[in-house]
């Protein structure tokens, strides 16, 4: 067994607080990764229509997760949306972008349970439902954390917005400038690393103060494109935009791109694709990247990841009682 004084750390990343057990981005389910332990709080942000940063996963509000005052989901499901006419599609982004819609407008929605009828929901059986449970913003997120860690956990805010349909998506500049005032009011800038797959949004925040540590995600489906002027490298291109960190999906990553990246001082955390994979947490892909030495691993499952490097004898996360 390795002497975890001397093993090298693989840093814990709790994806939207503890998905696999407890709704997503929401102050009851950092409440539990709290007490799961982790070394990141991973939270997602949209922009509001007056301008207020809330966590949220999806720029256009998500029916697998959302229901309405009268606590009906928003549609079926949303492959139904997806599916349905370009009709009704229309009518149902109109109604629920979020950049259209006001903080207040946004309270009315409950996000503590999963659609039953969704896809999505099979993939997390064991997330247990808070009914209630409404949309935070970023800075009541941020206190909560900081009270309860005292500023002993770091940050992971993806900025997110549809890099194929602006139109939904706020303006960059706008996002970026009210994410870094955020960001500098809290005083959370050097415990806080920011990461998007628009890297529009990326570079406005750099704009605005190289301190701020950016980390640029790509996907099986989304980054080669972008890296086509850097030779195909992948990591050259995280490089050469300022980044400070590179996200790949953990099964695109090889042992090459893993080197190249860390050779070119990047730090490098993976993160996995349920919807792809078919589980929410694969430990035969989990214990590659631990074997490479991966810098972090996001994941729905924190304390099952905890679970792996404690039995390899790697450090662990601190957890935080209440």
């Amino acid at each position: 067994m390795l002497n975890s004084r001397a093993a090298p750390r693989i840093e814990v990343y709790a994806h939207r607080g503890l998905r696999a057990y407890s709704p997503e981005n929401t102050l009851p389910g950092y409440q539990a990764m709290l007490e799961v332990g982790a070394d990141w709080v991973d939270m997602d942000v949209v922009l509001t229509k007056d301008g207020e940063v809330l966590v949220s996963h999806d720029p256009v509000l998500n029916p697998d997760t959302t229901r309405d005052e009268n606590g009906k989901f928003l549609a079926k499901n949303r492959e139904s949306i997806m599916t349905g006419s370009p009709a009704e599609m229309f009518a149902y982004v109109q109604k629920y972008t979020v950049k259209n819609l006001t903080l207040a407008e946004l309270r009315r929605f409950d996000v503590g349970r999963l659609n039953p009828e969704s896809a999505y929901s099979r993939l997390f059986p064991d997330q247990h439902p808070v009914d209630g449970t409404r949309m935070p913003t970023l800075r009541e997120v941020v206190r909560y954390i900081q009270k309860r860690t005292k500023g002993k956990i770091g940050f992971q805010i993806e900025m997110k917005a549809l890099p194929t349909h602006p139109e939904l998506s706020p303006n960059p500049e706008k996002f970026a400038a009210a994410l870094a005032e955020i960001l500098k009011s809290e005083k959370i800038v050097k415990q806080t690393e920011i990461q998007s797959f628009d890297f529009t949004c990326l570079s406005a925040l750099q704009k605005i103060d190289r301190r701020f540590r950016t980390a640029y995600l790509t996907s099986r489906d989304h980054g080669e494109a972008y890296a086509k002027d850097y030779g195909g490298s992948i990591p050259k291109m995280v490089k050469a935009l300022g980044g400070f960190a590179w996200e790949p999906e953990d099964a695109t990553l090889t042992p090459e791109s893993l080197k190249e990246a860390k050779d070119l001082g990047l730090k490098v955390v993976v993160w996995s694709w349920p919807e792809k994979l078919g589980m929410a947490f694969d430990p035969k892909l989990v214990e590659k990247m631990i074997d490479w030495r991966v810098d972090g691993i996001i994941t729905d499952d924190p304390g099952r990841l905890n679970s792996m490097l404690a039995a390899r004898g790697l450090p662990t996360p601190q957890k935080w009682r209440r």
